[in-house]
């Protein structure tokens, strides 16, 4: 302890601990699952095997706790989001998207849905024609690498 009085690191370690504790604190809401970089959520308008090219319209999801983006939006949370939760679609533009040779598919689980199930491309562009979406699609270097139902409640 006589090293931190003679040496005034006392004050600066005290003061670290304090902006790590107030940052610890805060309000702040957790992250998104699409606030991981190259992550985003779409509704897939279209696989086209011959050229491996996904056909993806981005949405966002807003859940009833998601008061500012709520109001920034003048949704009405009665009328919106009846279920709790909207699929929001500003723009309704269609993007192409190169699939990886090696993209992972991921299905929601009925059983457990906390754990995904992996699924073979074939099983997945089956499951496709029923269900378009939302998926979670991971982006790295423009080409899809994961492509992951999102489930919903």
């Amino acid at each position: 302890m006589n090293l931190f009085k003679k040496s005034g690191w006392s004050k600066v370690i005290l003061v670290t601990l304090s902006i790590i504790m107030l940052g610890a604190c805060s309000d702040e809401e957790t992250p998104k699952e699409t606030d991981t970089p190259g992550k985003q959520l779409a509704i897939i308008k279209n696989y086209e095997l011959s050229t491996r090219n996904l056909v993806l319209d981005e949405v966002e999801w807003i859940e009833e706790s998601d008061k500012d983006r709520i109001k920034e939006l003048g949704l009405d949370v009665e009328k919106d989001l009846p279920t709790g939760f909207v699929m929001y679609n500003e723009t309704k533009e269609e993007s192409t998207m190169k699939v990886a040779e090696d993209a992972e598919f991921l299905l929601v689980n009925q059983e457990n849905p906390s754990e995904p199930r992996v699924v073979e491309e074939k099983e997945f562009i089956t499951y496709l024609l029923g269900v378009k979406g939302p998926y979670y699609v991971t982006v790295e270097d423009d080409v899809v690498v994961k492509v992951e139902e999102k489930y919903m409640p």
